[in-house]
């Protein structure tokens, strides 16, 4: 816990919780109740899963550019478990992270509600499967964690010789982007496990919210595990790189 009793570290939970606090509530304010209901009275529907991955995507490449210097810019409790997987942070990191990210989504799902002025709008039946079933739902979420966490710890892998850029916050966010974009049509929500808190906001707290809470964890445990195992660079892979040029 010392590392949270110094400017330094009080600085990194404030950045998380203003990053997370950023994203959730564009990522909400995208699938929020009024905006699906201007949707459903008009003709661009067919735009909204395009227009609300790439918000999304790019919002999570604006919050990691202005909050990594200081905290890492997670944002993300999968990004979080990533790093502790991955031996760069402590448990109590990844503690505290966590513990700061679920109280920004809470905050800004609530400040969202609270000014939203709902009341006349149908009802919003968040996060049911619909026609696709909930072990394909787990496998997209999977899946869309593998692509996430892969171009992360590719990006952010020293041992790749990567200077620190504009470019590492630019392809995690892009990857992001395209992850949303292959899952939009089967799965209401996001790779980030913060975007419950919306939910529970909504007083939706049925609808098999454990699949996005939980399942993205289980995605980012595995991706490290084949990034650490297979992906990674070695010596050798270098002097073979080196031998073909």
């Amino acid at each position: 816990y010392k590392e949270f009793t110094n400017k330094a570290g009080l600085r990194a939970l404030f950045a998380e919780f203003l990053g997370t606090f950023m994203l959730v509530l564009v990522a909400t304010g995208g699938i929020n109740p009024r905006i699906i209901n201007a949707l459903s009275e008009s003709k661009t529907a067919e735009l909204f899963n395009f227009s609300t991955s790439f918000g999304v995507g790019m919002t999570v490449g604006l919050m990691i550019y202005l909050c990594c210097d200081i905290s890492g810019g997670h944002v993300n409790p999968s990004i979080t478990l990533m790093f502790f997987l991955d031996t760069q942070i402590s448990f109590v990191r990844l503690v505290a992270y966590i513990v700061v990210q679920m109280a920004a989504a809470f905050v800004a799902a609530g400040l969202l509600w609270g000014i939203g002025n709902f009341e006349g709008l149908p009802d919003f039946s968040p996060a049911n499967f619909g026609s696709t079933g909930v072990i394909q739902v787990i496998v997209f979420e999977i899946f869309g964690s593998w692509l996430m966490i892969l171009v992360t710890l590719a990006a952010i892998d020293e041992r790749r010789g990567h200077a620190q850029s504009y470019l590492q916050p630019f392809a995690i966010g892009m990857s992001i982007c395209i992850a949303l974009l292959f899952m939009g049509p089967y799965v209401i929500t996001g790779l980030n496990p913060v975007v419950i808190a919306w939910y529970i906001v909504c007083g939706a707290t049925t609808h098999h919210l454990w699949v996005y809470g939980l399942v993205p964890f289980l995605g980012t445990a595995t991706a490290v595990a084949v990034y650490n195992g297979i992906l990674r660079p070695y010596e050798s892979d270098k002097k073979h790189s080196v031998d073909l040029h």
